[in-house]
């Protein structure tokens, strides 16, 4: 993580800075009288602007290249996996029902710890999908998750 955005975290970590980055962000483009030691913080995390002498603004700009870091930096979305289910029934079901048969065998039952591994291959959020899977009747499973199997 960039220095500059750790400062940044450390500022609103601070009740005091966070407080006078809400009463500078209010206080729009023109921006508030500054205080030098209030300011401090935001200052080295370098999120404020001078608009004109003894005055501090919100840089939009910076917040603007810390949120580019920060998105720069997240590691990409594993291909062809599965982040979001349908809302609607008639597609999602569809959806289960073939990851139903990805998973498992007609007669196969496995461990709810080798069901979670074959389910990380093909989607992000686990506990999710599996639940579904379960309150959909796609899959069966045992009271304590020793168990699951195709319905």
């Amino acid at each position: 993580m960039e220095p500059q955005l750790i400062q940044f975290l450390a500022a609103l970590a601070n009740g005091r800075s966070r407080a006078r980055f809400a009463q500078i962000s209010l206080g729009g483009h023109d921006g508030v009288p500054s205080d030098e030691r209030q300011d401090r913080l935001l200052l080295a995390a370098g999120v404020l602007r001078q608009p004109s002498e003894g005055r501090v603004a919100v840089d939009d700009g910076a917040l603007h290249a810390l949120l580019a870091q920060v998105r720069a930096a997240r590691p990409a979305k594993p291909q062809g996996k599965i982040d979001l289910l349908p809302r609607q029934r008639g597609p999602l079901l569809d959806v289960l029902r073939m990851l139903g048969a990805e998973l498992l065998g007609p007669s196969e039952v496995v461990a709810e710890k080798e069901l979670n591994a074959r389910l990380a291959e093909r989607v992000e959020d686990v506990p999710r999908v599996r639940r579904a899977l379960v309150d959909e009747g796609i899959l069966a499973r045992e009271r304590d998750g020793s168990g699951y199997w195709l319905s």
